[in-house]
């Protein structure tokens, strides 16, 4: 993944990028992200750029922890290397303290260039790149009814630090993020939300640093508006391919940190954490 780019069929640089999007939650009853992730084209061209492959999730990410636990393994890094896994593969096990607990050597190759986990944050009225993401503290109940509050699983069994940045240069990816939307209130952001987003995020961002902690994380976590309409959609739809754009051309100019960058202390968090996936 020096260059994120890899070669297609025909010969020409490819970026493979897996897109998630998260099912409802409490009165949310309709998540947008999901039905952004699903308007994505499979295949995205821009200017400079490789030919970038997108590969929706089919079905939305359950707001449970246990789920996420199952699924974001599986999907990262799938031991037969297929790009998409199926959304009705059996779980590993029922129960989140032994998920993913490894008996074999870990798959090194993962399956994508760059994972885009997209989430909604309905007090928000502007769209966020989220630059980190928390191990502890999710003591808010998910669909299932249940909380995080006393889990120690990943601190235990993999000795994971307590915060996770993706590896993504933040500041240059939000300035080409916005040089391409003028229009568009897009900021950066150091606070996921303590709830299934930043789980989530942690959750994909831990994949890579459990085979390298030193090396690269190319995660990205997007959080838009709660809007449902139709011109919500759409809007979101080209705010993200922004994004994914900006992370391309990001890595491209400059290749993936291996260090914890500069996104976390840096920039400002004053959102709050209420009602955010």
């Amino acid at each position: 993944m020096g260059s994120l780019a890899t070669e297609g069929d025909d010969g020409e640089r490819e970026i493979s990028v897996l897109v998630t999007g998260f099912g409802p939650f409490g009165e949310n009853k309709t998540n947008p992200s999901f039905l952004i992730a699903s308007s994505l084209p499979s295949t995205y061209e821009r200017p400079h750029l490789p030919t970038i492959k997108i590969y929706t999730y089919p079905t939305p990410i359950t707001v449970a922890y246990s789920h996420v636990r199952e699924v974001i393994p599986k999907l990262l890094f799938t031991n037969d290397g297929s790009k998409l896994l199926s959304p009705d593969v059996e779980p590993i096990h029922s129960e989140p303290e032994y998920l993913h607990v490894v008996t074999r050597p870990l798959k090194e190759t993962p399956n994508y260039d760059i994972v885009l986990n997209i989430g909604m944050a309905p007090g928000r009225t502007f769209y966020t790149l989220e630059t980190c993401a928390h191990r502890d503290g999710y003591n808010k109940p998910d669909v299932e009814g249940k909380t995080l509050q006393e889990d120690t699983y990943w601190k235990e069994t993999y000795s994971s630090p307590e915060i996770l940045y993706t590896g993504f240069d933040t500041e240059n990816v939000w300035r080409r993020w916005k040089s391409g939307l003028m229009s568009e209130d897009v900021r950066p952001s150091n606070n996921a939300g303590h709830y299934l987003c930043d789980f989530t995020y942690y959750a994909s961002m831990l994949e890579y640093w459990r085979r390298d902690p030193n090396g690269i994380r190319p995660c990205v976590f997007f959080h838009v508006p709660g809007g449902w309409q139709e011109e919500d959609i759409i809007r979101g739809r080209k705010v993200a391919l922004g994004l994914i754009a900006a992370c391309v051309g990001s890595q491209m100019s400059s290749g993936l940190e291996k260090k914890e960058p500069n996104g976390g202390d840096s920039i400002a968090n004053d959102f709050g954490d209420e009602g955010l996936s």
